[in-house]
């Protein structure tokens, strides 16, 4: 099995955006730093608690930390170390691992960016989300374009040298001209890496509300998929190898060079390959291979309960080998390589083609995915129309 992965929640913004549908809350420099001491202590009762059950005591190892959010880039370089420091001191974290942290451009990262280094933070996610001042308004965004293009270059100047750039194309109002303008403008910075989502409008969030009261138009599908078809043009054309539905790296160049990137979110591919992820803050979700569990969400309630035990998971389930078998088929499909079916079928001892052989015929008529020497794989118009394809597995 693949090496763990070991996400973190930061839950703190100064203002929520439209469109998340993610677990956030309220910055406080006071609540902040109870949180953070929450979090070292339940690293370290998640690092003891998954070497006992390991086979010889031996720690969890791990070759990827997130710091997701919410906001990570609010809390001051210190306290993202000081976590970084109780991951390894709780895992067996290989030399060489992958640690993110995502950025506000609203963050001034001349005051940060060296922090974040000697913390051992060596990829930067910068939520840009478009380059176009309106339109960052409209989301709630508390930065402007320009600052996103100071961060961006900050970062540069500070040493990153693994950017990651994210960007939502479909927005309501969007026209296809502000999409290319965002995208080239986001190749210029020549990043690593691009997540390059198209919107979804959550239940729940102030987006979905402004549309259901006529105060915003419902996105345009046609013309989202329009957008996606010139993102992968244009990403292709500028040297990006496209490895899952939304997101592009980088390909190096040079004699050493591959089809495959070594900017490829190793994080991220942890989900997609059904490998395991521990999850610790308030929300965040684990997998161990066999279960899944998530922490309460609310986040003065998981302080209280760290405190109190070290634990603060509020539902557990453990998976059945079908349906262990059905997650990672999907969420396998969503990369551009697609699923080995034998391989699969050696793995989960699910025969692919006997179990939904009608519905991957219907499927392939409609020209949503392709089977060739036992691969299976989305087409182009089946990556946009993914959640169609994936129904079937539901």
């Amino acid at each position: 099995m693949d090496q763990a992965g070991i996400y973190i929640h930061i839950p703190f913004c100064q203002r929520k955006c439209t469109y998340c549908g993610f677990n956030t809350t309220d910055f406080g420099s006071t609540l902040a730093s109870s949180y953070v001491t929450a979090l070292n202590c339940e690293i370290n009762y998640w690092g003891a608690r998954l070497s006992k059950a390991a086979q010889h005591g031996e720690r969890v190892k791990v070759d990827s930390i997130f710091f997701g959010g919410g906001t990570p880039s609010i809390l001051g370089p210190e306290q993202i170390g000081e976590v970084v420091k109780a991951c390894r001191d709780a895992f067996d974290v290989a030399a060489g691992s992958e640690i993110t942290i995502e950025i506000n451009p609203a963050t001034d990262v001349r005051f940060k960016a060296g922090g974040w280094l000697r913390a051992g933070i060596n990829r930067a996610s910068v939520g840009v989300q478009s380059f176009i001042d309106r339109e960052l308004i409209s989301l709630s965004r508390t930065h402007t374009a320009a600052q996103a293009a100071d961060t961006i270059n900050g970062l540069r100047i500070a040493g990153f040298n693994n950017l990651s750039l994210d960007l939502i194309a479909g927005l309501p109002e969007q026209r296809a001209a502000d999409w290319e303008y965002n995208l080239s403008r986001a190749l210029d910075f020549q990043p690593e890496h691009l997540s390059l989502y198209l919107l979804e409008v959550k239940p729940g969030t102030p987006l979905e509300a402004q549309i259901k009261r006529g105060l915003r138009p419902q996105p345009d599908d046609d013309l989202a998929a329009e957008m996606y078809g010139k993102t992968c043009d244009a990403t292709s054309r500028a040297g990006f190898e496209q490895y899952e539905i939304s997101n592009f790296a980088r390909l190096t160049e040079g004699p050493d060079s591959t089809s495959i990137s070594m900017y490829r979110s190793r994080h991220n591919l942890k989900y997609w390959r059904d490998a395991p992820f521990y999850g610790v803050g308030c929300g965040a979700h684990s997998y161990d291979g066999t279960n899944r569990w998530f922490n309460i969400k609310r986040t003065e309630t998981y302080i209280e309960s760290i405190t109190r035990s070290g634990c603060a998971v509020a539902e557990r389930h453990t998976l059945s080998d079908r349906d262990r078998a059905i997650e990672a088929l999907f969420m396998r499909l969503r990369l551009i390589e697609g699923v080995d079916l034998n391989a699969f079928k050696g793995t989960y001892e699910l025969d692919v083609e006997r179990e939904y052989g009608k519905d991957l015929r219907r499927l392939a008529d409609a020209g949503l995915i392709e089977l060739e020497d036992q691969r299976l794989r989305l087409t182009k118009t089946g990556l946009v129309l993914s959640n169609e394809v994936f129904q079937i597995f539901v």
